[in-house]
């Protein structure tokens, strides 16, 4: 349904006539309405189901599952080894820890000491405080040289598409989308989801995590709002969550 929604955004673009886009200013309206769906829909690919593919892959064969996930990614601008390095063994492997080999994918520190705010989290972590730690990553042996330059040859073709066949309609409906789903979908829920937990690194009688039992959105979510469960038991199946959280609080 995602990549039908990217390739029905690029027909209507590409046929102005039929779109009713003649005119700069309708193409802006377009623009400013699919963006921010597309980015949606975009960042719960990825946030939502490709992380639960990630902890529990879809198929039994290994070779079928990296394939697969090649051809999935893209529409979230991560190449698919990256993100489960960022999700897997920077976050759940070393959650919350402080410093530039700790998890960085959660709220930092600024230099005054005071915990970022949700914004300038944000807008800093996709694509600047990726960049910048993933080389680290590398370097560091925690993400393999070669698995980081086979799924960017693999990746870079892929992306560069629709700015092959139209580089503004790759700028406002491809890369925008993504800007908005890494942003202001997969950030900000990231942000929310451990906001104000660092004390757990501390007293780990303390929450690690937040969460947010609410019926509609687990339910178009994938239970990720039972996200303290998720942690404890990153393998279990997003239906089983609800039923581990019971069984706790008893």
């Amino acid at each position: 349904m995602v990549v039908l929604a990217f390739i029905l955004a690029f027909a209507l673009w590409l046929n102005p006539e039929l779109a009713g886009l003649q005119t700069p200013l309708r193409k802006l309206v377009f623009v400013a309405t699919a963006a921010p769906l597309l980015g949606w829909i975009a960042g719960i690919n990825i946030g939502v189901n490709y992380h639960n593919h990630t902890h529990r892959p879809l198929f039994k064969s290994a070779r079928l599952n990296t394939w697969f996930e090649r051809l999935w990614t893209p529409f979230g601008a991560w190449p698919a080894k990256w993100w489960a390095h960022y999700h897997v063994n920077v976050h759940h492997a070393r959650l919350m820890t402080p410093g530039p080999g700790g998890d960085w994918t959660v709220r930092q520190k600024k230099p005054d000491g005071e915990y970022e705010s949700c914004l300038r989290y944000q807008l800093r972590i996709w694509p600047w405080r990726t960049l910048q730690n993933f080389p680290r990553e590398i370097r560091a042996g925690h993400f393999p040289a070669r698995t980081a330059v086979l799924e960017l040859i693999w990746f870079a073709p892929l992306y560069a598409i629709p700015f092959l066949i139209d580089p503004l309609m790759g700028l406002w409906l491809w890369l925008l989308p993504h800007w908005l789903a890494n942003t202001m979908t997969m950030g900000r829920g990231m942000y929310i989801q451990h906001a104000e937990c660092e004390p757990w690194l501390e007293d780990k009688t303390q929450p690690h995590s937040a969460d947010f039992p609410v019926p509609a959105f687990n339910l178009t979510m994938f239970n990720i709002g039972y996200h303290t469960e998720h942690h404890n038991q990153p393998g279990l199946h997003w239906a089983e969550l609800p039923a581990a959280a019971e069984a706790r609080e008893r």
